[in-house]
């Protein structure tokens, strides 16, 4: 027979063997969540330049799909802050970007031939003295291709200048004795007509007119260049006229085509709105290249959007106004039509890619389009002239004996 042992002797009985030492140390208990460099690292990534990406303005998300679940970027606040130094810069650059709106408005004006709205903060004797240091410099450079002012060339162009300027009281024309040579002042036409019968449209009322300038003295000035087609009026009543442009103009309603259009510069004070113009181009591309952006797009941005289209619609209201100052002083506006043609005709007859967007002028067929809806007007214009119905006699008299000459006896033999 087997005996018994009981169990609480065997358990007190039993060896204990001391536990195993383990082979390595064990880890503790981390104290921490486990470290994820990545989310860490695209929170604080910023570009060199430190240029936001702009889906990020706003708290938006910049990535993980529909879920919006990428990191937040910083937004338009922060950007602005820490582009212009600080938030008392930015309170700085708002004070000054404020006063220059009220500086800007304050300068805001319209023309009164056109009513169009425009910033100009440039006054006449500035802008004289600018024509003063361009003149003395355009003769300094052409001193030895200027034409004597008793040339048959210079007091043919003379006499054109002098029609457009006396018949609407703009001032009055040197003579030829006053610019170094004996010769009578031409007489003008149209006597003491006032300013505001020139334009039929423009501010409405007639209320506004162009400021007579019967104290200006006009100067002309011949320069014997062939190759260049040009003309040009400086403020303070310098016209200068190079001979390139002369077989262009073709005849006297030609050529008074190219003088109306260049005072009419003068008349609206284009030049004092061009200077007035790149102070604000200078202070909007300091703006913008403040705010970030690269200083050759910036300069890009403004010159396609503000610069060339204010110079394209300065050249389009020189044509409508100068249609009209030639109207009035009883040349043939029709003609002005033809000279663009011809225009066109030497320089390559508008065969090349039209290119207007890129050009401080329009394109010649746009003028042409332009003036053409325009000369209903001007034919009215020059009808109701003291020399409207001679003129167009005359000139009836002169196209039956004399199809290819000028009209009022002139000859294109000069031209």
């Amino acid at each position: 027979m087997f005996s018994r042992v009981p169990k609480n002797t065997l358990r007190s009985t039993s060896i204990r063997l001391p536990a195993p030492t383990p082979r390595f140390p064990v880890r503790p208990p981390p104290l921490s969540r486990p470290l994820h460099t990545t989310p860490r690292l695209a929170a604080r990534y910023e570009r060199f330049d430190e240029r936001p990406s702009f889906g990020n303005f706003g708290g938006g998300s910049s990535g993980g799909g529909a879920g919006g679940g990428g990191p937040r970027g910083p937004n338009l606040w922060t950007y602005i802050k820490r582009r212009v130094g600080g938030e008392r810069a930015v309170w700085v650059y708002g004070i000054g970007i404020g006063a220059g709106g009220v500086y800007y408005v304050a300068h805001l004006e319209r023309v009164p031939e056109t009513n169009r709205l425009r910033f100009i903060d440039v006054d006449e004797a500035q802008e004289t003295e600018l024509g003063r240091q361009t003149q003395l410099q355009t003769l300094s450079e052409y001193s030895t291709a200027v034409l004597p002012a008793n040339h048959p060339i210079t007091k043919r162009v003379r006499k054109i200048a002098t029609r457009i300027i006396e018949s609407s009281n703009l001032g009055r024309v040197k003579s030829g004795g006053e610019m170094g040579a004996v010769e009578g002042k031409v007489p003008s036409f149209g006597g003491g007509v006032e300013m505001k019968d020139i334009f039929l449209r423009g501010s409405g009322d007639g209320s506004h007119s162009i400021k007579e300038g019967k104290e200006t003295e006009w100067e002309v000035y011949v320069i014997d260049d062939k190759k260049t087609k040009n003309a040009f009026v400086l403020p303070g009543g310098k016209i200068f006229v190079f001979t390139g442009i002369l077989p262009v103009s073709a005849n006297d309603d030609g050529l008074a085509t190219v003088l109306g259009h260049e005072v009419a510069h003068q008349v609206a004070r284009h030049p004092a709105e061009r200077m007035s113009s790149m102070k604000v181009l200078f202070a909007l591309g300091f703006l913008l290249e403040t705010l970030g952006l690269d200083v050759g797009v910036s300069r890009l941005l403004l010159t396609f959007m503000l610069q060339l289209p204010n110079s394209r619609k300065n050249e389009s209201e020189a044509d409508f106004i100068g249609l009209r100052l030639m109207a009035r002083a009883c040349f043939n506006p029709s003609e002005s039509t033809h000279m663009w043609e011809r225009m066109s005709q030497s320089e390559g007859g508008g065969k090349g890619l039209n290119v207007d967007f890129l050009s401080t002028h329009p394109a010649n067929a746009k003028r042409i389009k332009q003036l053409t809806q325009w000369l209903p007007e001007a034919q009215q214009i020059r009808a109701a002239s003291p020399c409207g119905e001679t003129a167009q006699n005359y000139g009836g008299f002169l196209d039956a004996v004399n199809p290819s000459g000028g009209i009022y006896g002139s000859s294109n033999s000069l031209w």
